[in-house]
C-alpha cells in the first residue's frame, strides 16, 4: 500500500511536469497569424509575429503591406503604408490597421489575438497542473518524513536532495555572473534593455516623454538631447540672462524635428543664423515642439509651462496634428453634449503602468524567453481616452463627412487664445503657415484639409495684426528637404526653413537691434 502511495505522488509530478513541458514547448514555438483582404484596386496585409499571448498586456510585433490606399492608420497611429511597430496586446487594444481607400471610405482590420489567461479552460489546467506539483511534492516530502527515522536509505537520499539544491543554487548564481558579465562587456543596447538594466534606465533611454499634469505629456527630461526642463536642446537659464532676448518656437514634431538632431532643429538653426549671419549674439531661441502636440496642448503648454521662460518672441508652426482630431472623432464626440466637447478627445490622458523590473538577469533571460514575462524594449505607456458617452458616426459615415462636420473651429479658437494671452503677456506673436512636400502623392482631401487650417492662421493674423511667414507659400519644392512622409523635414530642410524665418525677423525690424 505504502509503495502504491508513493508511486501515486511521483505520478501526479510526472503529469504536472509533462504538462508544463508542452505547454513551454508550444508557447516558445509561437504560431504567426496573418490577414490579406481586397477593396476594389486597394490591397491590405495585415500579420503579428504570435497569434497567442500568456497573459493581457505581452507584446507582439505587428506588421501591414498596404497598396493602393489614401492613409493608414495602426491602432489610431498615422504610419507610411508598409511598416511594423510593437504592439502590447489586451482586450480592448487588439492589431488593427484602419484604411482610408481611394474613394475616400474607410475599412478596419482586425487581427484578433487569443489571450489565454481569459480563458476559462486554460485558468483550470494551469490550477490543476499546480495542484497536481503540490500534492506530489507534499506526499513525497511526508513519505519521506515518516521513514527518516528508520531508513539510512531515506537519510541518505535526503542529503542527496540537499546537496543537489546547493549545486543548483551555486550553478544558477554562477550563470547569473557569467550573464551579467557578459552583458555589461559584449551585449547589445537591447540587450542591456532586456536583461540588465532597471524602469528608470530603460525610461531614459527610450521613452522620450513623461506625463505631467495639464498638459498630459512633455518631453522626457532624462531622454539624450533634452534639458532638465522638459524641452529639446541645451539647459534654459531662468530667470533670463540679462540682455538675452528669448525665441520660442511652438509646434508638433516638426518643430520638435523627430528627422534631425537636437542641433539641426529648425530652432536651433534659426539661433545660430540670428547671431552668426544677421549679427545678433543675444538671440536665444528655445525648441517648445513636442511631438503629437495639437493646438490644446500648446496652449496649455504656453500657460502653464513656457510663460515660466519670460519669452521675448513666440514662433507658431503648426496644423496636421488637429487634422487628426478631426478626422477621428466622431461629429457627436466633437461637437455633441458631452464633457469633453471643447477639449482634445482624440488624445485622452498619457499615462505609464510599468512595475519595476527583476534585478537577476539569468530571470528575465528565462522570462523573456519562456514568454511569461514582458519584454522591457516595448514599455506599457498608452493614452486613456475619456470615457465620454459620444454616439458613433452612422454606418458608411465617410471620411470628407466627417471632417465637414467636425469644422476646424476648436483650431481657431485655441490659435486666437494663444496668441491673445501672449499679447497680454508682452510677448511678440509670429505665425507660420505649415508646409509639406507638395510634390508628394497625397490624398486631395488631405491637401484640402491642411489648406483649411493654413488658411485659418492667416485669417487669425490678419485680423489680430499679427506678422505672418507664409512658408506654405514660400517654400522650395525639393524633394531632398524631406523625409520619405513628406511632412519631417531633414537637417538641409529645417536649415532653409531656419534661414527664410531669420530673413524674415530681420526685414520686419522684429528684432531688438543688436
Amino acid at each position: 500500500m505504502r509503495r502504491l502511495s508513493s508511486q501515486w505522488w511521483i505520478l501526479c509530478l510526472c503529469l504536472a511536469l509533462l504538462v508544463t513541458a508542452g505547454f513551454v514547448i508550444w508557447y516558445s514555438n509561437p504560431s504567426t497569424a496573418a490577414k490579406n483582404v481586397a477593396y476594389s484596386e486597394t490591397t491590405i496585409s495585415l500579420a503579428v509575429s504570435r497569434s497567442d499571448i500568456l497573459f493581457p498586456g505581452e507584446c507582439l510585433v505587428m506588421r501591414w503591406d498596404v497598396a493602393y490606399g489614401q492613409r493608414v492608420l495602426a491602432n489610431g497611429t498615422l504610419m507610411p503604408a508598409s511598416g511594423e511597430t510593437t504592439l502590447c496586446v489586451d482586450a480592448s487594444t487588439q492589431p488593427t490597421l484602419q484604411v482610408m481607400l481611394m474613394d475616400g471610405s474607410e475599412v478596419t482590420i482586425t487581427q484578433p489575438i487569443n489571450i489565454l489567461a481569459t480563458h476559462s479552460t486554460f485558468v483550470s489546467v494551469a490550477l490543476l497542473t499546480v495542484a497536481l506539483v503540490v500534492l506530489g511534492i507534499t506526499g513525497l516530502l511526508l513519505r519521506a518524513y515518516q521513514h527518516v527515522g528508520a531508513s539510512k536509505a531515506v537519510r541518505l537520499t535526503m542529503r542527496i536532495v540537499f546537496l543537489i539544491a546547493i549545486s543548483v543554487g551555486v550553478t544558477l548564481l554562477t550563470l547569473e555572473i557569467l550573464l551579467r558579465a557578459y552583458l555589461s562587456a559584449a551585449g547589445s543596447r537591447d540587450q542591456k534593455i532586456m536583461y540588465l538594466y532597471s524602469l528608470a534606465e530603460i525610461r531614459a533611454l527610450q521613452s522620450n516623454i513623461m506625463p505631467v499634469p495639464y498638459i498630459s505629456y512633455v518631453p522626457d527630461p532624462d531622454y539624450e538631447g533634452h534639458n532638465q526642463l522638459g524641452y529639446r536642446g541645451p539647459e534654459i537659464a531662468i530667470p533670463k540672462p540679462q540682455g538675452a532676448y528669448r525665441i520660442v518656437s511652438v509646434g508638433g514634431s516638426t518643430t520638435y524635428s523627430t528627422g534631425t538632431s537636437e542641433n539641426e532643429s529648425y530652432p536651433a538653426f534659426l539661433q545660430l543664423i540670428l547671431r552668426d549671419e544677421y549679427g545678433y549674439p543675444n538671440i536665444e531661441v528655445i525648441n517648445a515642439g513636442v511631438s503629437g502636440y495639437t493646438s490644446w496642448e500648446i496652449l496649455a503648454s504656453f500657460a502653464f509651462r513656457i510663460l515660466e521662460l519670460e519669452p521675448d518672441m513666440l514662433i507658431y508652426y503648426g496644423a496636421i496634428n488637429d487634422l487628426t482630431v478631426r478626422e477621428w472623432l466622431s461629429v457627436d464626440c466633437y461637437r455633441g453634449l458631452n464633457p469633453v466637447r471643447g477639449l482634445n478627445g482624440n488624445r485622452g490622458m498619457f499615462v505609464e503602468r510599468n512595475a519595476e523590473l527583476p534585478a537577476s538577469a539569468l530571470y528575465r533571460f528565462a522570462g523573456i524567453t519562456l514568454g511569461w514575462m514582458k519584454n522591457p524594449l516595448a514599455l506599457e505607456s498608452s493614452f486613456e481616452i475619456p470615457r465620454a458617452k459620444c454616439k458613433n458616426d452612422s454606418a458608411g459615415f465617410t471620411l470628407d463627412e466627417r471632417l465637414v462636420g467636425n469644422p476646424p473651429v476648436y483650431y481657431e479658437r485655441n490659435i486666437r487664445n494663444l496668441m491673445t494671452l501672449a499679447k497680454s503677456h508682452g510677448v511678440q506673436p509670429v505665425i507660420s503657415s505649415w508646409a509639406y512636400n507638395i510634390a508628394a502623392d497625397r490624398p486631395q482631401l488631405w491637401r484640402q484639409s491642411i489648406t483649411e487650417h493654413n488658411a485659418v492662421t492667416r485669417r487669425i493674423a490678419l485680423d489680430m495684426d499679427i506678422p505672418h511667414i507664409d512658408l506654405a507659400v514660400e517654400f522650395p519644392v525639393n524633394e531632398a528637404y524631406w523625409e520619405v512622409d513628406g511632412i519631417h523635414l531633414v537637417a538641409s530642410g529645417t536649415y532653409e526653413q531656419a534661414s527664410r524665418y531669420a530673413a524674415f525677423l530681420d526685414e520686419n525690424g522684429l528684432l531688438p537691434s543688436p
